[in-house]
């Protein structure tokens, strides 16, 4: 019986877990700023960027370790989805670099204007 759950429990792929949110800015400025945040604030070495496609994957040291992530933007109707995966981290670590490259977006870029939604038309009375 051990043994079977024991096998069960190897066959099974760990579950990488990922923060997603939704910013109201554009993907250039949310790109900018968590590369920024990656490189400067937490002092990470970036691996790869690429601008056109939002994505930055980086490597940092904690007391020796290395660890790895990724930072992707895509855009959404509301602004840019945020995702952060720390590969070795827990999930509650990627929330909080989400967040934080949140208050980033906020301080650096200010409160985005509310989004202007394009009034449905109101249809010809008959003129």
């Amino acid at each position: 019986m051990r043994a079977a759950l024991f096998l069960i429990v190897l066959a099974c792929p760990p579950a990488f877990a990922r923060a997603t949110s939704e910013v109201p800015y554009s993907v250039a400025e949310v790109f900018s700023t968590a590369l920024r945040f990656v490189h400067i604030d937490k002092g990470c070495k970036i691996v790869d960027q690429d601008a056109g496609a939002a994505f930055v994957t980086f490597e940092c040291s904690d007391d020796g370790k290395l660890k790895r992530g990724s930072v992707e933007i895509w855009k959404s109707s509301g602004g840019a989805h945020l995702q952060v995966t720390l590969g070795d981290d827990p999930h509650y670590m990627e929330m909080r670099w989400a967040e934080l490259i949140e208050r980033k977006l906020k301080e650096e870029r200010g409160t985005p204007p509310p989004a202007v939604r394009p009034r449905p038309e109101t249809p010809d009375a008959g003129t």
